[in-house]
């Protein structure tokens, strides 16, 4: 009986350790993620300025062009 206590706590205590790798594996996922997100989030921001900043010139430059 008391080997079979051992067993089942050596069983729990396993998985407990099994189930905090998992848990820590998917934290890594998840910050990997949030990383990558903040990334592309960034570029795409720089992306949408610098197509604005284009944009605004050459109608800026067409104004100037029509009206000179």
């Amino acid at each position: 009986m008391n080997a079979e206590k051992k067993t089942q706590v050596r069983t729990t205590s396993d998985n407990v350790r099994e189930l905090i790798d998992i848990c820590q594996r998917q934290n890594e996922l998840i910050f990997a993620t949030r990383k990558r997100l903040f990334k592309l989030e960034h570029n795409f921001r720089l992306s949408i300025a610098g197509v604005s900043i284009t944009l605004i010139t050459t109608g800026l430059m067409g104004l100037v062009v029509s009206y000179g």
